[in-house]
């Protein structure tokens, strides 16, 4: 089904391996297609424990979607085309999350936007001491999404200081470290860069259990969080009604680097994005289930995807990469908020 996905059953668990380096695995429909066929295989084998997603490149786990495909039919009007590759990603991912066995990524280097989908949606989330995650979709005119409203808002234990954190790191996109990952729940679990093949290895001979037992390390290992560090300023300022007032609140709060840093990400990002980011967390947040939340995204994904703001952002980042985007509208004070709430589900 696609080049770029094998599976192997090996001992107790399915292996399902990555293996689009130049590209650093980003997903294409066939391989949603490949992942999503290759669980339910390991549903209907009664002799699977675990599904183990890995990858074979060195670089990264899994950069996100194809943005550049997805922003080619876009700009073509061709957006039936995009509500399928959605579609059959949003399914994929809560094949993962739902799947009766325990549902193992083994996280090494980047991971971000679809790559957290495969991810942060099974029960383990196996990080090494090499990570960067990062949901960084306001950056291209679009919202976090692979079920992002759900799992976002119920990091840190979840509650208010969930959905700040939540709204902190889908707005801004910044970049986390193992050790954010495992502060926040991102992560679950750490083992060395090099354990990866014999930890993969040991979950196919012994089970789950006994690999995490033998290569899994304490949390310490991984170094400090940046996360962990800022976490009452981070409460504090995304806890805020709206947008502006976030902004506000830093202005007028130390302006140290960490403030510094986080007030050009808000500045440079899609208003728009920003602002619906914001109302998909904190609905994500209420939802019954990532079901309810996949749904939202797929509805409030199609507005904005057929929005000039994406096909400008991706120009501007992926595609010319002058980091200049022209957003429309430019300031968060015109933002359609009232387009983006009936874009809601659940709203």
């Amino acid at each position: 089904m696609s080049e770029f996905v094998t599976t192997r059953r090996e001992g107790r668990m399915q292996q399902i391996v990555l293996d689009r380096p130049k590209a650093l695995n980003s997903l294409d429909l066939p391989m949603c297609q490949a992942l999503h066929a290759a669980l339910d295989a390991a549903t209907a084998d009664s002799g699977v424990e675990a599904v183990v997603t890995t990858s074979t490149s060195e670089k990264a786990f899994c950069a996100g979607g194809d943005i550049r495909a997805l922003r080619d039919a876009a700009a073509s009007g061709d957006h039936e085309t995009n509500r399928t590759f959605f579609s059959e990603e949003y399914a994929m991912d809560l094949a993962y999350h739902t799947h009766r066995a325990a549902t193992v990524a083994v996280i090494h280097g980047v991971a971000m936007g679809g790559g957290l989908g495969i991810s942060i949606n099974g029960s383990h989330r196996v990080v090494t001491k090499k990570v960067m995650m990062a949901m960084p979709e306001t950056a291209i005119g679009f919202i976090p999404d692979v079920g992002a409203s759900h799992f976002l808002p119920r990091l840190c234990g979840g509650g208010a200081r969930g959905v700040a954190v939540g709204i902190y790191l889908g707005t801004t996109g910044v970049r986390m470290n193992s050790a954010d990952a495992l502060y926040t729940g991102l992560g679950t679990h750490l083992i060395d860069n090099d354990d990866q093949e014999a930890f993969v290895a040991a979950i196919g001979a012994d089970g789950l259990d006994a690999a995490l037992e033998r290569f899994g390390l304490d949390r310490s290992e991984a170094g400090e969080s940046a996360v962990e560090k800022h976490i009452d300023r981070i409460e504090d300022v995304f806890s805020r009604d709206t947008a502006q007032d976030m902004i506000a609140a830093l202005e007028a709060g130390e302006q140290d680097e960490w403030a510094t840093a986080t007030l050009e990400m808000l500045r440079a990002h899609c208003p728009t994005s920003i602002v619906a980011t914001i109302e998909l967390l904190r609905t994500g947040a209420d939802a019954a289930d990532l079901r309810e939340c996949l749904d939202n995204e797929l509805k409030l994904g199609a507005w904005i995807t057929a929005r000039p703001d994406f096909v400008e952002g991706v120009r501007a980042v992926v595609i010319d990469k002058d980091r200049n985007p022209t957003w429309d509208p430019a300031d968060l004070a015109s933002v359609d908020v009232a387009g983006i709430r009936s874009a809601l589900v659940g709203s």
